[in-house]
């Protein structure tokens, strides 16, 4: 799996694979470590205008708000 430039997950499209490379505040970042999400890529299910950013990994759904999905920085999987 190769990594491509770092954007925000803010912009990720639904059905890329990305994976999350930075994520500044510590109990978002404690909780998605927590449920998986830290542990490799994840897909996007959706993302909405000024909405939640859906992520799936493993099973495991996650909608995260757009004010938090634009502080985490992720890296598109080739």
């Amino acid at each position: 799996m190769s990594l491509t430039t770092d954007q925000r997950l803010s912009g990720v499209s639904g059905g890329e694979q990305v994976q999350i490379q930075a994520v500044p505040d510590e109990r978002v970042r404690a909780h998605l470590l927590r449920i998986g999400m830290l542990d490799g890529p994840v897909r996007c299910r959706t993302t909405l205008s000024r909405g939640p950013v859906v992520l799936e990994r493993n099973g495991t759904t996650i909608a995260l708000g757009d004010s938090v999905a634009d502080d985490i920085t992720v890296a598109e999987c080739e």
